[in-house]
């Protein structure tokens, strides 16, 4: 515990105005670049991940029974559905290394003929993509594996640029050359029409064989509508919970210092993600409704010292108390917030999509909090509190 209490009181101009100069640039933000890097879910329109990869086998069938092919950690499984039953063919890449390999153990099923486009890919580099387990028939089917290609981001946004409004961005390695695709829905457009725009656009400049839909997920503008309106409900109806919460337990002007305390959180989160141009989704309001709980936490734990300490200390000014209350809790605050910095850092660094996302917010989201509940919170209360107390001197003094 800290031996000298940290003037909160005394330094409350200083904290407000960090908060107000913060706010302030997370609206010009918003103001400059004109609203939220909103995500497909919010923003109507068709998401695709796709995965450039060269082409390494072609495969078709012409017998009479019912043939699948599937992929699962980088085995390729053929069943043959007949009469006599289900017959199965496995080609793992410790039997079967190369391309050529399992080109041959192909041609060995009865009615299959596969042929070798890029003999030097590696099996264990097998991609399973969308429309996979495939099934078999004279129609081509082809097997792309990743090599490592050197496609940029900015090769692939200038082969989209004609459809419009589009986002691009980079999902793992670069090397992986996987990419996230966002489209806007324009009047008239089909998940089907937009799928083909973008596939159509692909393939005329890096081949249609050599493209590898991993993900396709469309939202239209009355779901993201609602989910848009549901998201900013849950919200308020959680911080209006918080409020009354809070009122039973302790007082009115500890209610309201938390909740003010919550919603420079929540504006705050928000100014961050529009500044730097995160992408605003389902996840990011599940990482504010998470960074709301964790701050108020660690504010009633300090709001309970309060209570606690305005009992024992009655000859000690108001401003003192939380003061003192404060440096209490600062140990707790602080070994708190490493251990769950610790937790999430990693996330940030080495995950990739929604993942992520959430975890960068929560790392901004437990910083402003920690600061909201030991340096905001506090002198809300002590503002209030005061002016409730001058009221009650001031009808006192009419009577």
């Amino acid at each position: 515990m800290l031996k000298k209490n940290i003037p909160v009181i005394k330094f409350r101009w200083y904290s407000v105005a960090l908060a107000c100069v913060l706010l302030l640039v997370g609206i010009v933000s918003f103001i400059v670049y004109g609203g939220f890097n909103r995500g497909i879910d919010f923003e109507s329109g068709l998401g695709e991940r796709v995965q450039l990869a060269p082409t390494g086998l072609s495969i078709t069938y012409t017998g009479a029974e019912s043939i699948t092919l599937s992929i699962a950690s980088s085995t390729i499984t053929v069943d043959v559905r007949g009469e006599e039953g289900v017959k199965s063919y496995a080609f793992a890449p410790t039997s079967y290394p190369t391309v050529a390999d399992v080109v041959a153990g192909l041609n060995k099923i009865p009615g299959v003929q596969a042929a070798v486009i890029d003999g030097s890919l590696k099996t264990a580099n097998v991609l399973s993509g969308y429309g996979f387990p495939a099934t078999l028939g004279e129609k081509e089917t082809v097997l792309n594996f990743a090599n490592g290609g050197a496609v940029t981001i900015d090769e692939v946004r200038k082969s989209l640029e004609a459809l419009g409004n589009v986002k691009i961005q980079t999902v793992g390695a670069p090397e992986d050359q996987v990419f996230q695709i966002r489209v806007g829905v324009k009047e008239g457009d089909t998940q089907a029409s937009m799928e083909k725009a973008i596939s159509d656009a692909l393939a005329a400049t890096f081949g249609a064989q050599n493209l590898v839909v991993l993900q396709s997920d469309y939202v239209g503008p009355k779901f993201s509508s609602s989910l848009l309106k549901g998201s900013i409900l849950s919200i308020i109806v959680a911080l209006s919970l918080i409020l009354v919460y809070i009122w039973i337990r302790f007082r009115f002007a500890y209610a309201i210092g938390s909740i003010l305390a919550l919603f420079h959180d929540v504006f705050m989160l928000l100014g961050f993600i529009s500044l730097f141009r995160l992408e605003f989704s389902s996840t990011t309001v599940a990482a504010i409704l998470t960074i709301i709980g964790y701050s108020l936490n660690n504010t009633i734990v300090i709001f309970d010292r309060v209570r606690e300490n305005v009992k024992l200390e009655k000859s000690v000014s108001f401003a003192d108390i939380i003061d003192h209350s404060v440096t209490q809790s600062m140990t707790r605050t602080i070994y708190s917030s490493l251990t769950t910095l610790l937790a999430i850092l990693p996330l940030a660094i080495f995950a990739s999509g929604d993942i992520k996302l959430f975890a960068i917010n929560m790392i901004f989201g437990v910083v402003i909090g920690t600061f909201s509940s030991n340096f905001l919170a506090p002198v809300f209360l002590n503002w209030i509190t005061i002016s409730q107390q001058k009221r009650k001197a001031a009808k006192a003094e009419q009577r």
